[in-house]
């Protein structure tokens, strides 16, 4: 078989073989373009937080009880302190190097205890912007969904009534919202699964079947530039064709 006509053969089965792939990889590249990344995110429906200043003033209104604990050498070095409202009020955030909680604290000194299930559905109303309301509420403390994969546990997962579908995930500790879902973030992720080829974990990149899928895209790519290459090149010692004379 002549070298030109296998490389036409080789570029189509090659492109049989991978055009799906490729196809998804294009429609995914397209889809990424045109989501505005903080829709997906859902940050442009999220209601700032509220971190005030340490000031003087604030440091002097510091609750007793937690003045004792950062001097106390038994207890946990505290690296940062903040006081912060999550929706709920403000309270004090104490924080070890490693960004680990120590102590959370009201304003007046009583330890706050873990977030209950109805203040995270107010901590959920108060972040979510647009008019709505929570269509139902669970504490997660094992086996999180997908699109929470990864995420700190124990959470709570308040949907809320909107178009959207939105699902924010509060932790139990101290009522930080740690991820905001949607339907953009659900067709981004879907995408973001075709183009991995991780259809359980979703976000690995080093695996055999992602690997194999380039591999043949690139060879696919790479008969299609050599024929175009070989169009263009004049053939040498071409011989005519003549017309036998008929007797």
């Amino acid at each position: 078989m002549k070298p030109r006509k296998l490389m036409y053969l080789t570029h189509r089965w090659l492109g049989a073989i991978i055009a799906l792939q490729l196809l998804a990889w294009s429609v995914g590249g397209f889809v990424f373009s045109i989501l505005d990344i903080n829709d997906v995110r859902g940050t442009s429906d999220a209601r700032a937080q509220t971190h005030e200043p340490l000031t003087p003033q604030s440091m002097a209104s510091l609750p007793e009880s937690l003045s004792a604990m950062l001097v106390d050498p038994s207890q946990p070095r505290v690296a940062s302190l903040t006081l912060i409202d999550r929706g709920l009020g403000a309270h004090w955030e104490a924080r070890d190097a490693g960004g680990v909680l120590v102590y959370r604290m009201l304003p007046d000194g009583t330890p706050a205890g873990q977030i209950t299930q109805s203040q995270a559905e107010q901590i959920a109303l108060h972040d979510f912007l647009p008019e709505s309301s929570v269509a139902r509420s669970q504490l997660i403390v094992e086996d999180p969904p997908m699109e929470y994969r990864g995420g700190m546990l124990p959470a709570y997962r308040v949907e809320l009534d909107h178009p959207k579908h939105p699902h924010i995930y509060i932790s139990a500790t101290n009522g930080q919202i740690i991820a905001r879902r949607n339907d953009q973030w659900r067709a981004f992720d879907f995408f973001w699964m075709l183009h991995t080829m991780d259809y359980s974990g979703r976000d690995d990149f080093n695996h055999p079947l992602l690997t194999i899928a380039s591999v043949l895209a690139i060879l696919t790519a790479l008969a299609g530039l050599s024929l175009w290459v070989w169009r263009f090149i004049p053939r040498k010692n071409r011989t005519p064709r003549t017309l036998e004379a008929t007797p």
